[in-house]
């Protein structure tokens, strides 16, 4: 049985850490629905295609539909033994940055039928099987508790059973992306959402040189990172139980691939970046209400051979 994960419960112990003009909301695109990328921090605004695409799959806390609410509250083991009840995103818990997250994620790189995918650091959360219903062939890499930075549960036994639960086929690498033998341009495109900052500063050169290996001429990397309101540059702390402000200039230029998605001045590490800014502006941004934190959106993309 799979009981509900809550990663802002008691997190693993960690090791220690790695370092706006607010884009407008196009009329046009509000008043289609049409999937909107914008190249900023994420908004406090959702767009209708987000919002639609979260009500379908249930993101990012599970299905909010009456029914399955009411029996997920009065008889939580039918819901932990029948997956399908509140769906994907119910297993794992979330910051409520995910509401932005996971629908940018899925329309920031599109995905076709019998495509190859990588998720890193993907745990029980949601995403992965939305892609593989997808027709998708999705690798979810990930160490679970026996990552070296911090880690939530995430077992082979687990996966199957939420395979059979919704009808997917994800595969996990039960370890890091690189013991995971994926061959050389060989995937899509990979994602890595609200991961990257989980993981110690000295494994993340060596993981970027392996995200820049296996992805395919023309694919993506689409990448969301945790910004910390609670850690440094915004005050002394260097890390949380989560994790740590990345350099996100440092380890993208460590990929070494095309940023196509991601204003400098609003992403760690950059020249430009304003901590007081971002503080001053807080109401324009999409902020985690069960932990303080905003999402770096990026995208990168491997030029087509």
């Amino acid at each position: 049985m799979i009981a509900a994960i809550n990663p802002l419960g008691p997190a693993p112990t960690t090791t220690a850490s790695y370092s706006l003009t607010r884009a407008p909301y196009p009329t046009a695109e509000r008043a289609v629905g049409r999937p909107y990328t914008p190249r900023v921090l994420a908004p406090n605004h959702l767009p209708p295609a987000y919002a639609a695409w979260n009500n379908r799959w249930g993101a990012p806390f599970g299905s909010q539909r009456i029914w399955a609410r009411s029996i997920g509250k009065r008889m939580p083991r039918l819901t932990e033994r029948y997956p399908r009840i509140r769906g994907p995103f119910a297993i794992q818990g979330n910051n409520d940055t995910r509401r932005y997250e996971y629908p940018w994620a899925y329309f920031a790189a599109p995905v076709e039928p019998g495509m190859r995918v990588v998720e890193i650091g993907g745990g029980l959360a949601g995403f992965q099987f939305v892609l593989s219903k997808q027709g998708v062939d999705v690798v979810n890499v990930d160490p679970g508790l026996e990552a070296t930075g911090i880690g939530w549960p995430c077992d082979p036994s687990s996966i199957a059973r939420l395979n059979q639960a919704f009808g997917t086929t994800v595969r996990l690498e039960n370890t890091t992306l690189q013991d995971a033998g994926i061959a050389d341009e060989s995937v899509d495109h990979i994602y890595a959402i609200s991961t990257i900052e989980h993981i110690p500063v000295d494994e993340l050169p060596e993981l970027a040189r392996e995200m820049r290996r296996i992805l395919k001429p023309g694919g993506k990397i689409v990448l969301t990172i945790d910004l910390f309101l609670n850690l440094a540059p915004f005050t002394r702390r260097a890390e949380n139980r989560y994790g740590w402000n990345i350099d996100v200039k440092a380890f993208v230029d460590e990929i070494g691939i095309e940023k196509t998605v991601g204003v400098e001045r609003e992403l760690c590490g950059y020249p430009g970046f304003d901590p007081d800014d971002i503080q001053s502006r807080l109401e324009e941004f999409c902020y985690g209400q069960g932990y303080p934190a905003l999402a770096q959106l990026v995208v990168l993309e491997k030029p087509a051979a």
